[in-house]
């Protein structure tokens, strides 16, 4: 009698271990595998004949590598393929390709790229803001007392009516002088002024804070003091 209550007793639990997992597998959620993103179309900015030729002399680059893996010097390996593969996605930064994490990457130098990608982001004038007077250090400079640059207020205002109208930027964009004027500060300058500002925004801002100190600027479109 104690040994078939023994097993009885037994079994319950087995069952209630077997139910017991049963519901917590159904309380762990299956994970999903996150999709591939789809890649945002581009205008093609380079020659595919050439973009194939660059491609061609990265590959014959690579075809060293097996040796230099199995050879004496697998350092020499590795670091060929970490350059050819930054090589490699440079090709297709420069033929247009945006990447799906733009936002965050430096803006680089090319500013028509820089004007196709910033179709993939939203400016938040409020961060441009604060972008402009602390981090970056722009305020500074940009006062009207100070002489030394042209002020922050009314700078889309003078954008819109006075530089634009210089024949030297007669096929420009406001949009397009503001990012020149950040990113390569030396192509022009305002006449009357030095060119003092650091040339190497580039580097240091991502696409999305550009696209926030762009959308600050824009709401400059007061009366100039200038």
């Amino acid at each position: 009698m104690l040994r078939r209550k023994s097993t009885i007793i037994l079994t319950a639990l087995g069952l209630l271990l077997i139910a017991t997992g049963w519901i917590a597998a159904q309380e762990t959620p299956t994970p999903i595998p996150t999709p591939e993103p789809t890649p945002i179309p581009v205008t093609l900015l380079c020659d595919p004949a050439e973009l194939l030729r660059q491609q061609a002399e990265l590959s014959a680059r690579l075809q060293s590598l097996s040796q230099d893996m199995a050879g004496a010097s697998p350092e020499v390996g590795l670091d060929s393929l970490f350059k050819v593969g930054e090589a490699y996605q440079q090709l297709a930064l420069d033929c247009g390709y945006i990447p799906a994490d733009a936002a965050e990457r430096p803006v680089g130098s090319d500013v028509q790229r820089i004007l196709a990608a910033l179709d993939t982001v939203y400016g938040d004038p409020l961060n441009g803001q604060l972008l402009y007077n602390g981090e970056l250090a722009c305020a500074g400079c940009h006062l009207a007392e100070a002489k030394v640059a042209p002020p922050t207020e009314g700078t889309y205002t003078r954008v819109l009516d006075v530089r634009l109208l210089d024949p030297a930027l007669s096929d420009y964009t406001p949009t397009q002088y503001l990012i020149e004027s950040i990113i390569d500060p030396g192509h022009y300058v305002v006449p009357g002024y030095t060119n003092i500002m650091v040339s190497n925004f580039g580097d240091r801002i991502s696409l999305q804070q550009l696209a926030d100190v762009l959308s600050f600027l824009e709401s400059q479109d007061g009366p100039s003091p200038e």
